[in-house]
């Protein structure tokens, strides 16, 4: 359904990564992941359609969890982060008087501010024409965001490298 912009040539970069300590790893590859990502979703949010700009607000760059990032391949310490829109969450009512008396106490409801039809608009419908801005700001934006990955990922392992008096 959705498309996936995969990174390559990055092979010195993670050769270099696999050589540093353990605790650098992790938090130098993730800030230069997040940063990658925020120059896609920068890009998704000014593609995206403007009516009230609260799609557009919902756009964001997040980590998977372990569970997404096993089944998308990455292994047990991979990073995999993804730009997307907000899904609207299950949320429980609070056991407040107020929401006992109304009968609601312990039922959950959805988290308001979801923008569900980005949808409709990325891929279309039966009777909509697709008007996508995830998958162009993807397409565009990835070799920027593949060096961004690599600058920051580097200058991050540097100043973890230099705080741990390795350099």
């Amino acid at each position: 359904m959705a498309e996936q912009v995969s990174i390559q040539g990055l092979a010195g970069l993670l050769r270099s990564l696999r050589e540093a300590p353990r605790a650098v790893q992790g938090s130098a590859v993730r800030a230069g992941m997040r940063k990658g990502g925020n120059v896609i979703r920068d890009d998704a949010r000014r593609r995206a359609p403007k009516a009230s700009g609260f799609l557009a607000s919902q756009i964001i760059t997040r980590r998977a969890n372990a569970q997404s990032r096993s089944r998308a391949g990455v292994g047990k310490d991979g990073e995999y982060f993804t730009v997307g829109v907000k899904s609207g969450r299950r949320r429980k009512y609070a056991n407040t008087k107020r929401n006992k008396q109304r009968g609601r106490a312990g039922k959950s409801y959805v988290d308001r501010g979801w923008a569900y039809y980005w949808r409709f608009l990325e891929f279309g419908t039966k009777k909509q024409r697709a008007s996508p801005f995830l998958t162009p700001a993807g397409e565009a934006k990835g070799p920027e965001a593949a060096q961004v990955i690599i600058d920051e990922t580097r200058a991050a392992l540097d100043k973890q490298l230099r705080k741990e008096g390795w350099r």
